[in-house]
């Protein structure tokens, strides 16, 4: 049961939390990523905690080829990596070069060499067709002004079969509901196939399906 102070504090991190909400969409215009600037934020120890369930909602295997796309500074990237192994590559796509740099500083101090980092748009990804296992996207579908194209261009990239997986958090600027981010997908031709967290944070997984929308 939480104590009066455990409740004081609870209320306090949550205000400053929304205060930061209002600071990003202030800074932003309208459907636009996250400043460089404030990358931090996608760090803090608060957010790391309860966002920790992400990657197992991913699904990610050993050996597979996975795309991130927009990454920002790499706050999923390298347990994303690791979880890979040696055998398999994480294919790092984002339109900020700022962003790109400070990940590949950070994939460098973790030692790794399964990443390949890419500046680019989501409509026009550096990948081959039918090439990815997977893919995943936290709290960004909703920064890219046309998430439907930006989706048939994963679902090009992404092999018979494939996984695209996305994670909205409700401290997010532009946080869509269940229900828009479905109906993104379904255009794109994707199928709903899993379903995971609650208003706060949610996990939505699809299969890419037999038509491209």
């Amino acid at each position: 049961m939480l104590t009066i102070l455990g409740v004081v504090v609870v209320g306090i991190l949550f205000f400053w939390l929304f205060g930061l909400k209002l600071i990003i969409k202030f800074m932003k215009k309208g459907s636009a990523p996250c400043p460089a600037s404030l990358s931090w934020i996608v760090d803090l120890p608060i957010r790391r905690r309860y966002m920790r369930p992400v990657l197992d909602r991913v699904g990610i295997r050993p050996g597979e080829t996975v795309l991130e796309l927009g990454p920002g500074p790499g706050a999923f990237t390298i347990d994303a990596a690791r979880r890979l192994g040696p055998q398999g590559k994480l294919i790092a796509v984002d339109i900020q070069p700022e962003m790109i740099a400070k990940l590949e500083e950070r994939v460098r101090q973790a030692g790794l060499t399964n990443v390949e980092a890419h500046v680019a748009s989501a409509y026009e990804l550096p990948i081959e067709d039918a090439s990815v296992d997977r893919a995943f996207l936290v709290t960004v579908l909703p920064e890219i002004p046309d998430p439907v194209r930006a989706l048939r261009e994963i679902h090009r990239v992404l092999k018979p079969g494939g996984l695209f997986s996305t994670t909205e958090e409700y401290l997010d600027p532009d946080y869509p509901r269940r229900k828009t981010t479905v109906a993104w997908a379904q255009a794109a031709g994707f199928d709903l196939a899993e379903r995971f967290g609650n208003v706060w944070v949610y996990t939505l997984n699809f299969r890419k399906g037999a038509g491209k929308g």
